[in-house]
């Protein structure tokens, strides 16, 4: 009978106090795009166990205390809980609290100011980088370079990390010329195919040894590769690159965002330790510049499109025929000797065939060949010209190399015609941040719809909503203990942390509720419901942040700060609520401590 009676007691607060964490965990849910990838699913599986957590503690609990805790017939049933023994030195202190209720909400409002303001000295990042034993090796050739140098240079540097003296913790490696591979992992996207380009991807015996055979790896890049601008890096957990700064600049003039471009990278240059500085449209290559002569071409009977097509011949080669060998074909190109095809002599003495003239017209005569430099790539993105600008710090975040970065944008503004946005982490960061909390004032307002359904008070609601900002304390406090930084799972542990820290203000007004319906004094009744569901919230509060002590030992990349902010800010949120939702309670409602 008492755990038929104490289950019916508890049922609606708790289910409410479920349905709120769940409400909580709906814009993980509701998320687009690669925000969504991520946090989906974990909001499906919690939203799965709150319920059926809560039916199995409504059915199962109450048959196991009736199996395991019998209470003698001549027990009298009582369905409110019994105080521990040392929760009378709460009880005091509260009474202490009452007492000094302003000076108590105003420390409170200090330490959320002191909270907020302190935020500046933790350190930002979207998603960590990741710990696998894999590593990452990008080698840029001078725009130009044809695809058998690349490839001789990778064979290369791919002999010096398979040799077993050299790196002996180097399990494998695999390269590609001109290719930027499969897509392995979710978020590496493939780079775009150029005969100058390679990647390889180096695995290690053990994670711990990536870091070594990265600083290797760089030291021989410089050392013996001077041709080869190599960006060697290590794997990410999230969407887009850890730390990587992207600038795009869009304009009409080619010209114009090549030299932007150009001054961006002098100024990420000029930073020290920066490392992968480059733009995408490479550097300017020599070209040969083709001007027909039309008087003479007309005068020796030679078209425009004869002069294309000895040239294409003269260095691409021409099929002219086939040769069939079993099931195979086999294409048979006419092309100039590659001795001749490499000089500028050799393109001079090429004659084209005249109709008119029956005769050899050389090549002189009726072009006119000059040089000049030339952008090989120039890349668009929604149709107009954009030259994207990247770099990286070891030291420093996206956002601290941005607001490094700003003197040399503000001159671009200048620029008329030319435009910057911000690509990479920073854009990605904002993308999955803009998705997560778009629908975040519809589940507040489910949050509060909720409450109120189960309150009948706007004023109890409004409490109870008071008390969600209290976990910011302990999160700031708890990133900057453990040295950890803000980024997108502490997001998500803050989304938890609401849900997590409602359910206790849920919980302990629905207890004053009932101590002021059975007919005590108020005051009275605010103390004893305050004292009675001390001790389940504190259990259930050092549950949680006991479930959270491994992946903070094990100082997991991924979980590792949110799971500090979570356990901090869930610690300090907790003894912040055992004060402030009786105080409000009693100001709201006009409650008068007793003399």
């Amino acid at each position: 009978q008492a755990a038929i009676q104490t289950g019916q007691t508890l049922a609606l607060p708790l289910l409410t106090s479920s349905l709120t964490t769940i409400l909580f965990f709906m814009p993980m849910m509701l998320a687009e795009g690669g925000a969504g990838e991520y946090t989906g699913s974990l909001a499906q599986v919690v939203t799965i166990v709150l319920l059926s957590s809560w039916f199995l503690s409504m059915t199962v609990t109450p048959v196991m205390c009736a199996w395991f805790m019998p209470i003698p017939e001549s027990t009298p049933v009582q369905s409110n809980d019994i105080a521990p023994k040392n929760s009378g030195i709460y009880r005091r202190l509260l009474e202490q609290i009452m007492k000094r209720r302003i000076g108590f909400l105003s420390l409170i409002l200090v330490l959320l100011g002191s909270a907020f303001y302190s935020t500046q000295y933790i350190g930002k990042e979207f998603f960590p980088l990741g710990d696998r034993n894999q590593y990452l090796i990008y080698l840029d050739l001078p725009a130009g370079t044809g695809v058998t140098t690349t490839d001789a240079e990778v064979r290369r540097l791919s002999s010096w990390l398979g040799d077993a003296e050299e790196n002996p913790e180097v399990s494998s490696n695999v390269a590609y010329v001109s290719s930027g591979g499969p897509r392995f992992f979710l978020s590496l996207a493939p780079m775009d195919a150029d005969p100058n380009k390679a990647f390889i991807l180096v695995t290690s015996r053990h994670p711990d040894q990536i870091d070594t055979l990265i600083a290797r790896t760089r030291t021989r890049l410089l050392e013996h590769y001077p041709n080869v601008r190599g960006d060697v890096k290590k794997m990410w957990m999230g969407a887009s690159e850890a730390g990587l700064l992207e600038i795009r600049l869009t304009g009409e003039d080619t010209l114009a965002l090549a030299s932007e471009g150009n001054l961006l990278v002098d100024a990420l240059n000029s930073i020290s330790g920066i490392q992968g500085v480059k733009h995408d449209w490479g550097n300017p290559e020599l070209k040969l510049k083709l001007n027909v002569d039309q008087t003479n071409a007309r005068r020796l009977g030679i078209s425009s499109e004869q002069v294309a097509n000895a040239m294409s011949s003269y260095i691409d080669g021409v099929t002219v025929t086939k040769f069939r060998e079993g099931d195979k074909s086999i294409p048979v190109v006419l092309r100039s000797v590659e001795a001749e095809r490499n000089s500028f002599s050799g393109l001079q003495a090429l004659s084209i065939y005249s109709n008119t003239a029956q005769r050899h017209v050389p090549l002189a005569q009726v072009v006119n060949i000059t040089g000049e430099w030339q952008l090989g790539r120039i890349k668009r993105r929604d149709q107009e010209r954009t030259l994207v600008v990247q770099a990286k710090h070891p030291l420093m975040s996206a956002e601290e190399l941005f607001q490094t970065l700003q003197p040399s944008l503000k001159s671009i503004d200048a620029e008329p015609g030319l435009r910057w946005e911000v690509g990479g982490e920073l854009e990605a960061q904002s993308e999955a941040n803009g998705k997560l909390f778009s629908t975040l004032p519809l589940c507040l307002a489910a949050v509060v719809i909720l409450l109120v359904m189960q309150f009948n008070s706007f004023r109890k609601v409004g409490i109870i909503i008071v008390t969600i900002p209290l976990v910011f304390i302990g999160v700031v406090l708890g990133l900057i203990t453990m040295q950890a930084l803000f980024g997108f799972m502490v997001t998500l542990g803050l989304f938890s942390l609401a849900g997590i820290i409602i359910n206790n203000g849920i919980v302990l007004i629905d207890r004053i509720d009932q101590e002021i319906a059975e007919g005590n004094d108020r005051y009275e009744a605010l103390l004893c419901a305050a004292e009675g569901r001390f001790r389940p919230i504190m259990l259930t509060t050092l549950t949680t942040v006991l479930g959270l002590m491994p992946l903070i030992w094990s100082q997991d990349p991924l979980f590792y700060g949110m799971a500090s902010a979570m356990a901090f800010g869930l610690a300090m949120a907790t003894l912040f609520t055992l004060g402030v939702v009786p105080v409000l309670y009693s100001l709201c409602f006009r409650i008068q401590p007793a003399r």
